[in-house]
């Protein structure tokens, strides 16, 4: 995730959250399992891809989603 971040700089914005510090928000957002990543565009989830995938797999959501 952290070349992710470095590669789509100023293109989106990639952050991470530590679910056992922050389990409430982890739970609103109903994440069940880890790796979770959750794409978000004008404030709404767009997409969520579970467990661990190729990198690969997350470029294709990015540019499917925000055309980057």
């Amino acid at each position: 995730m952290e070349q992710l971040e470095k590669d789509y700089r100023g293109k989106v914005r990639i952050v991470g959250m530590d679910v056992d510090q922050s389990q409430e928000t982890a739970g609103n957002m109903g994440i069940m399992s880890i790796p979770a990543i959750l794409l978000f565009k004008d404030g709404k989830e767009v997409s969520r891809i579970v467990g661990a995938q190729p990198r690969q797999r997350f470029v294709d959501e990015l540019k499917a989603q925000f055309g980057v």
